[in-house]
Parts: C-alpha cells; sequence; structure tokens
C-alpha cells in the first residue's frame, strides 16, 4: 500500500511538472512566433502583450487597457496549422463588439487610434482549419497578443 501511493506521487509530479513545462512553452510565444513579422520601428512595445495555451474551441479573454492618444497596433500569432485566429474587441463597459476580423477574413494584425483612455475585452480563439482530427485532440497551440504602441501627433 505505502509502495502504491508512491507511484501514485511520483506520477503525479510527473505528471504536474510536464504540464507547467508546457505551459511555460507558450509565455513568450508572442515575441517568438509569428506575431514579430508585424513588428513596426516607429512603434514601442505595450507590456499588455502576453501568450497562453489554447485549446480549440475554448475562448481565451483578455482585459487590457488602451491609453488615449496613442496608436496602437494589435498582431495575434499561433502555432502553424491552428490559423486562422479569430478575435473582437469588446468595450468592456458597454459590451459593445468594437471589431470583429471574421468581418474581414480573419485579419491576424489591426492598427487603430484612441482619443480616450478605455477598457477593451479581447475575445480570442483558434480556428484550426488546417490542423487535423489528431492534432486538435492531442495538442493545446499557444497562441499570442503582440501589442506595439505609439503617441498620437496632433
Amino acid at each position: 500500500m505505502k509502495y502504491f501511493k508512491k507511484v501514485q506521487l511520483s506520477l503525479l509530479l510527473v505528471l504536474a511538472s510536464t504540464l507547467l513545462g508546457y505551459g511555460q512553452f507558450c509565455a513568450d510565444f508572442h515575441k517568438t512566433g509569428d506575431c514579430r513579422a508585424d513588428l513596426e520601428p516607429s512603434y514601442r512595445y505595450y507590456d499588455q502583450s502576453r501568450s497562453d495555451m489554447i485549446g480549440v474551441g475554448y475562448t481565451l479573454k483578455y482585459n487590457v487597457i488602451f491609453y488615449g492618444k496613442r496608436n496602437y497596433k494589435i498582431s495575434f500569432c499561433t502555432n502553424k496549422n491552428y490559423y486562422p485566429v479569430h478575435f473582437k474587441l469588446i468595450d468592456a463597459l458597454t459590451e459593445k463588439v468594437l471589431y470583429d476580423n471574421k468581418d474581414d477574413d480573419y485579419l491576424e494584425s489591426l492598427g487603430f487610434a484612441m482619443e480616450n483612455t478605455k477598457q477593451i475585452l479581447i475575445e480570442v480563439e483558434v480556428i484550426a482549419e488546417k490542423a487535423s482530427d489528431r492534432e486538435i485532440e492531442e495538442f493545446y497551440p499557444c497562441i499570442g497578443m503582440f501589442l506595439q504602441f505609439k503617441t498620437s501627433e496632433e
């Protein structure tokens, strides 16, 4: 019985460390993935950029503050077979959808200006058009949200 508990504990620790390690793999995906292809020299990195692991059919929600008098560029990236990325920008106060990239054939990058500071809810999911059923079942891809900004010129 004592041996059985040790085996259970060992398996649990191995599984937990594997899952935690896999999650760490995605931690800086927005800095290393395809998101970097949209790097603009005149823009600065916005530290509300982030990356996560996501399953097909799941939606991640990010709450982001966009400050007024700034231009922003937002880019999304994921692993190769999991494109396109579907995202929506939603006003956190009114819950009005401000932008849905589905209307623009799943555009991966968007530039916009903010006159006033606004809290935006960003919903994001992977569509995985090219992933096989096996890939969808066995692999959780990374998703990156890369944000850049520059001060608006008066």
